[in-house]
């Protein structure tokens, strides 16, 4: 028989010791969450209480400065005369004004007499001339819709009217009597208000004076302004202080939405235009929390820019970055944590925001880092590597241009095909139905081919504007048989800034051998002709006064290290005779877009004479001939460059290609270079410049095609 328990565990045991545990956990777990939902999960409330605190404190301190200053300007003897004018200016004025006011109250008057007959009588009036408007002309029923207007104007009422002697006259007037009077009454209070202006503009005129003598003299808000923002300081909702942002530009508030939550202000209440106006600029040590590394309470350090960018409208975080809705911690709310795509912009980075909106201006107003950041962008040569967008797009574009020209001419070349192929099964058709079917698809193949013909010309007009936009960062290296002297082209590679300290081009640190294949493939790839025509000796004297006179120095520069002279957003001429030939020089500085040979996209190579010469056409390409002889295509009839043509004479460019081939040190010497005409050299040179993205920059034969070669930024 089993045992049988007779004592009760829960009667006979004690559980104090755990109860009084659980209770003290339970309330110490309750004081956390309380604590945590109150002040935790809330640091925005203490950021509040704070600035308050400290901002009236501010405000207190200044009140009282304020009006001293104020009342010091007020004594001063300009002042004091401006004050004096004004009031003999009011005596002055006071009974022509009087005069004035008896006469406008009587007006008023009598505006108010007539007003609630003249509403009603012009209201009868519109509303029947409304309904007359809808009727045809020359209708019947026009002529009742006529008289019935005419009876509403006819229609008398009862108006009590003020008189000048202080007493009411009773008539009966109709709307036209009703419409004259108060068209009367309108005329002379707009004439008795010019005459109130016109009697008191002397007194304006020192008002006005005397106000900007206060707003030059005083430094600051006066201390009525002061106190109204210690009013409102003093009354602020200890809250959440949010904005909602909605553009209508769906690419503002990095996050690409259309709306964003935005409380940054609910910390940075020195933001808040309320509270610290536009006028007025607070520091940390305004507040005494010069030390404090904690205390977001500063005014927008541009002040100007939230009158264009009220943060009403615009919040923080559209410009700034961070997580605008986040408040539980500095660190969220700065959006400083792992699975938020858009931090907040560090202090050396903050005019990045302003890339989203004005990417497209070469100058952006308050954002000089950014001005400066795409000035380099261009100037350092980073567009030749990588690829930005609203930087420099043409080439891609031309890329697209060219692989859907291709795409329509051989959708063309199968339609083109396939017509007579229908016609011949439309002939052999077993029945008419069949045969019109057949028929009916060839016809439509044809108009099909013309479409695409408009389409391919359409296209190819498009690219006919992309090549005159397409620029390159460096110079045209197909030509540099004609315009480099053999032996410098490997030392300027392998000196790259030994030469010239301030060219775009970075310096590769390259082997020998390494050189010497880059050189010789860039050389044996070159364009051999048609070879440039002899030209004679230049003044080199006048070349250099036209060098100084025409704007040249605009972008480029002479003279080396402190001596150099003009811009710096072009080449550096000095040593230009160390290395180019004159002939290059004439015709470059004559026209620095003409080229050699014209470049055909679709047979990818420069055509010559002889491809001119098989279809009967003379050896010409310019933006008025810039069609293949071959396929009908548009060509590359300009050298990629952004230098403009300074339509100098023939005489002045060689002036000028005479005094720059005088730019050269004296002692300059370069070794004979044999190895550039070795074909050996030319696969592994190929190699290597496509390997270090020198098609980015350069103009190569053979690489026309080659894309950037730095990551898409």
């Amino acid at each position: 028989m089993p045992e049988v328990q007779t004592d009760d565990p829960i009667l006979g045991k004690s559980y104090s010791t755990a109860i009084l545990i659980s209770s003290f956990l339970l309330m110490l777990s309750l004081t956390w969450a309380l604590y945590d939902e109150f002040f935790g999960l809330r640091p925005w409330r203490s950021y509040q209480l704070r600035f308050a605190d400290a901002y009236s404190r501010y405000l207190k301190r200044g009140i009282p400065k304020q009006a001293a200053a104020l009342k010091a300007i007020e004594d001063s003897p300009r002042y004091r005369g401006l004050l004096q004018a004004r009031d003999a200016a009011h005596e002055a004025a006071k009974p022509r004004v009087a005069q004035i006011d008896k006469e406008m109250k009587f007006v008023n008057l009598q505006l108010g007499d007539i007003g609630d007959a003249f509403t009603t009588a012009r209201g009868k009036v519109q509303a029947l001339t409304y309904q007359l408007e809808l009727v045809p002309v020359g209708s019947n029923s026009r002529k009742s819709r006529e008289k019935d207007v005419a009876d509403a104007k006819k229609e008398t009422y009862d108006v009590e009217l003020h008189t000048t002697d202080e007493k009411t006259e009773k008539k009966k007037l109709d709307f036209d009597a009703l419409n004259e009077l108060f068209t009367s009454l309108k005329d002379q209070k707009a004439n008795l208000t010019l005459d109130r202006v016109a009697a008191t503009k002397s007194e304006s005129d020192f008002q006005a004076q005397m106000d900007e003598y206060k707003k030059e003299q005083l430094t600051g808000l006066t201390d009525e302004q002061l106190g109204s923002l210690l009013s409102a300081v003093q009354h602020l909702s200890i809250d959440i202080h949010q904005v909602n942002v909605n553009p209508s530009n769906v690419g503002l508030n990095n996050i690409g939405s259309g709306g964003l939550v935005d409380r940054c202000q609910s910390c940075h209440l020195g933001m808040d235009t309320k509270l610290v106006p536009p006028t007025m600029t607070l520091t940390k040590a305004d507040l005494g929390l010069a030390r404090s590394h904690d205390a977001p309470f500063t005014s927008h350090p541009e002040l100007e820019l939230l009158k264009i960018h009220d943060t009403d409208r615009f919040g923080c975080s559209p410009c700034h970055g961070g997580n605008g809705r986040a408040i539980s911690s500095v660190e969220k709310a700065h959006g400083r944590y792992e699975h938020w795509l858009w931090p907040l912009y560090h202090r050396d980075n903050f005019e990045a925001g302003c890339q989203q909106c004005h990417s497209a201006d070469a100058w952006t107003q308050y954002a000089p880092v950014l001005n400066w950041g795409k000035a380099l962008y261009r100037s350092r040569g980073c567009i030749g590597c990588h690829k930005f967008e609203g930087f420099d797009d043409q080439p891609e574009q031309l890329q697209a241009t060219h692989q859907l020209v291709k795409q329509l001419e051989q959708q063309k070349q199968d339609s083109t095909l396939e017509v007579p192929r229908l016609n011949k099964q439309a002939d052999a058709a077993p029945d008419n139905e069949t045969a019109q079917k057949l028929y009916a698809k060839a016809n439509n193949l044809t108009v099909e081919i013309s479409n695409i013909d408009a389409q391919i010309e359409q296209i190819d007009r498009k690219a006919e504007s992309l090549y005159r936009e397409a620029k390159k960062v460096g110079p045209d290296l197909k030509e540099v048989r004609m315009k480099i002297k053999k032996e410098w082209i490997p030392y300027w590679i392998g000196h790259t800034h030994e030469f010239r300290p301030t060219t775009k081009m970075p310096q590769f640190r390259l082997k020998q051998e390494e050189t010497e294949a880059i050189a010789a493939f860039i050389w044996q790839s070159a364009l051999t002709g048609p070879a440039l025509p002899s030209q004679p000796a230049g003044n080199a004297a006048h070349g250099k006064q036209l060098l100084e006179s025409r704007g040249c120095l605009g972008c480029h520069s002479v003279g080396e290290g402190s001596n150099a002279i003009g811009a710096e957003f072009a080449a550096n001429l000095s040593r230009v005779g160390e290395k180019d030939k004159y002939e290059y020089l004439v015709r470059w500085v004559h026209n620095p877009r003409e080229r050699t040979r014209p470049y055909c996209p679709y047979e990818k190579r420069d055509l010559g004479p002889e491809d001119y010469a098989k279809r009967g056409l003379p050896f010409v390409f310019d933006l008025d001939h810039s069609r293949c002889p071959n396929d009908g295509h548009q060509l590359q009839v300009q050298q990629p460059t952004v230098m403009p043509n300074l339509r100098l004479s023939t005489e002045d460019a060689r002036d000028v290609a005479s005094y720059l081939i005088t730019l050269k040190h004296a002692d300059a010497r370069y070794a004979p270079a044999p190895f550039m005409d070795d074909p050996s050299l030319v696969a592994k040179g190929k190699a290597l410049v496509k390997n270090y993205g020198c098609a980015g920059c350069h103009e190569i034969a053979s690489l026309e095609e080659e894309g950037r070669i730095g990551t898409e930024l």
